[in-house]
């Protein structure tokens, strides 16, 4: 018995210096994962992995068992190559991320698929053939219960949908296949059969398989475990060894008690662990694994099919996005550029004591005294569409456009007829109060810059075409009614252009910079709130692809968007196009190209809808007021002036503005300053995205 006692006493005296290490298994196998001096930290104090030492073996189930925030959804994200340590390092048995099924603690998938639509996406991901995925379906399916596969993700029950994520890790029959809590919410007789395949895939695929959970029963069923408590392994064997070790009869015991004296000891105190005692090697270890290659045809299609998936599930979503350019243009041709017309305008006509005057007396219209003038200008203001509003006297006609009822009034004196006569026949001879009652005079409501504006000149040019008919009608010399400047036809436009001749090419651009930068921040954020973009990038996809992928469709989206947007413009509402129509729409595509790394530039730089939102509204009114669009900006101070011309929709706007309504072409400077300017942003966008990028190590913030 005493013998018996020291080789007992011997025996835990020879591990008791490796206790933390576990125990050792009966028969050793090859390492295929081995994590030595893992050391990772979030900030300047919050240490996740702290010296951590890990090893599993070749064709087992290896179970981590330990708290939420522990460190092991990190350990798992450095192992699979999303994440890097700050120091340490990482040995697998495989070299490529296709190697590896992954299966995250979120769903992380598209729920408005189909079931078939999702394990279709993932099969052109790993690169799997129709006959390839048929026969994996056939395996899948029966053991893990999966739904039909006409069901949608979002319709199925929260386990069900587990099963589904479970179901993605295994589709491509991988080497190494790691599981962050695959069983929560899952039917405990399908658990236990999920354990049994998993056990059998180690045992007779080889394959091998590291799972995390909370429950201390389900470990119990892995080929070695490991025991982790902040970013410490306290312990890693096979769960009989482990329990036998420590005397327990449960590995929650043996839990317990190395928790307690991870507490009590020194050997795991990282409460006090400062920055300087955490290792700075030179540079952070690279990666375990990498890339196959940086771009297949299979991922490309792979996008393509997830996003036909997508607007064919939410036509909703597509409906908008092609009708969205339709409405915007039709409503601004409808309601921006357009006179106002019917405004009503106040008259204190003496002449005349009511307007029925004017039109008895329009059948003798002669060069006459007799004919009151005045009614030939009412007649001139009321074919500019303007409604007149007769008064007694002026101080009624004041109150009307004090109470806004008018925008103000006219008066004429009562011999203004006469007094109109006198001065065009004697001319400077005319008496003073001649030239006093000959002239209308005009109190305006000034208050809109506008519509006061249009009334003057309104006012103005219908007081000429009255002028010419009474000089026609009288033998006079029509010239002699106008003033002094003759404006021959444009140079370029027309010699009467409207607001709208200036405002298209500024909203043209404005719709095609951002509705790529909607759809662009809409999608990537999507797929990075819901941990797609980072089961996708996992699962082999590289970021070259995923952005190629978005761009083509967005562009595509975008040259729809743009030929309805053109056909609205220039062909139903005939807006002015002068020029080269494929120089036209190869500014467009330019601007929209832009418009879409722009928004990529904001995907990267916000992890949420939110701060997308601030970002791009914050950026869309200095844009649009700074890059003269909707005025021009020699009216700026000097100071915006000289900001105005570096923003990305400056040049452009001018450059289309040339091509639009001066017909000029790529040599023309002001053309080809809009090209090399867009160009410009496109090539600053994208290297401030990959900086950023670099800065976060991936699409993600990963530390």
């Amino acid at each position: 018995m005493k013998m018996d006692f020291e080789v007992e006493e011997e025996d835990i005296s020879e591990t008791s210096n490796n206790e933390l290490r576990g125990g050792e298994m009966t028969e050793r196998r090859e390492e295929f994962v081995a994590v030595r001096g893992a050391y990772k930290r979030y900030g300047l104090r919050a240490v996740v992995l702290n010296g951590f030492d890990m090893t599993v073996e070749k064709g087992t189930v290896y179970a981590f068992l330990g708290p939420s925030g522990c460190g092991k959804t990190t350990l798992l994200g450095c192992i699979v190559g999303r994440k890097r340590l700050d120091a340490g390092e990482i040995k697998l048995g495989v070299k490529y991320k296709s190697d590896i099924g992954y299966m995250p603690q979120e769903i992380a998938l598209f729920k408005d698929f189909s079931i078939s639509e999702t394990l279709t996406h993932f099969a052109w991901v790993f690169g799997l053939s129709k006959h390839q995925l048929k026969k994996r379906k056939e395996e899948l399916y029966g053991f893990l219960e999966l739904p039909p596969e006409t069901s949608l993700i979002c319709e199925l029950s929260g386990g069900q949908q587990r099963r589904i994520s479970l179901c993605v890790a295994l589709l491509h029959n991988p080497e190494l296949l790691i599981l962050d809590e695959p069983t929560v919410g899952v039917d405990p007789v399908l658990s236990h059969s999920i354990w049994q395949h998993l056990k059998q895939m180690s045992t007779v695929g080889n394959k091998t398989i590291i799972i995390t959970t909370h429950s201390i029963e389900e470990a119990r069923q892995a080929d070695r475990v490991g025991l982790m408590r902040g970013g410490v392994l306290l312990a890693e064997g096979d769960p009989k060894s482990l329990m036998n070790q420590y005397g327990f009869d449960t590995l929650e015991e043996v839990f317990l008690q190395l928790s307690y004296k991870q507490e009590a000891g020194d050997d795991f105190d990282i409460d006090n662990q400062t920055v300087k005692d955490y290792p700075k090697p030179a540079q952070k270890p690279k990666p375990p694994v990498k890339q196959k290659c940086i771009f297949t045809m299979n991922h490309l299609i792979a996008h393509f099919l997830k996003n036909y998936f997508f607007l064919r599930r939410n036509l909703g979503i597509l409906a908008f996005l092609l009708c969205l350019p339709i409405v915007q243009c039709t409503l601004f041709d409808l309601s921006i550029g357009r006179d106002p017309l019917g405004l009503k305008v106040g008259l204190v006509n003496d002449e005349i004591s009511s307007e029925r005057d004017c039109k008895v007396s329009s059948t003798n219209v002669t060069c006459s005294v007799e004919y009151p003038a005045s009614c030939r200008y009412m007649a001139a203001l009321e074919k500019k569409q303007m409604k007149l509003i007769l008064f007694k006297d002026e101080k009624s006609a004041r109150n009307a456009a004090k109470k806004n009822e008018i925008w103000g009034f006219m008066h004429v004196s009562h011999n203004y007829t006469e007094s109109l006569f006198e001065r065009i026949m004697l001319n400077a001879g005319a008496s003073d109060e001649a030239l006093e009652n000959s002239e209308v005079d005009v109190s305006m409501d000034m208050s809109n810059q506008y519509i006061g504006n249009l009334l003057r000149r309104d006012m103005y040019f219908a007081y000429i075409d009255y002028l010419e008919n009474l000089y026609a009608d009288c033998n006079w010399p029509v010239q002699a009614a106008r003033v002094p400047i003759a404006f021959q036809k444009a140079v370029y436009g027309n010699i009467y252009p409207t607001f709208s001749d200036f405002a298209v090419p500024a909203i043209l651009q404005l719709f095609v910079f951002y509705l790529p930068m909607m759809f662009t921040v809409g999608g990537i954020l999507m797929e990075k709130r819901e941990g797609i973009l980072e089961r996708n990038l996992i699962s082999g996809m590289t970021l070259v692809e995923t952005l190629t992928g978005h761009a083509i469709v967005a562009m595509s989206i975008l040259i729809i968007q743009t030929l309805f947007m053109m056909i609205v413009l220039f062909v139903i509402f005939d807006n002015t196009i002068e020029g080269s129509l494929m120089l036209a729409l190869s500014l467009l595509f330019l601007v929209g190209l832009s418009g879409m790394c722009y928004g990529c530039l904001v995907s990267v730089l916000c992890d949420s809808d939110t701060a997308a939102t601030y970002m791009g509204l914050g950026s869309f009114f200095p844009l649009a007021m700074l890059s003269g669009m909707f005025w021009p900006y020699q009216g700026m101070h000097y100071l915006l002036r000289s900001i105005g011309w570096f923003l990305p929709l400056t040049l452009t706007t001018e450059g289309f503005r040339a091509i639009a309504s001066r017909s000029w072409n790529i040599t023309h400077p002001i053309v080809y300053n809009g090209f090399l300017s867009v160009i410009g942003w496109i090539i600053f966008f994208c290297i401030i995205t990959l900086i950023v990028v670099k800065i976060k190590r991936g699409i993600r913030n990963i530390m």
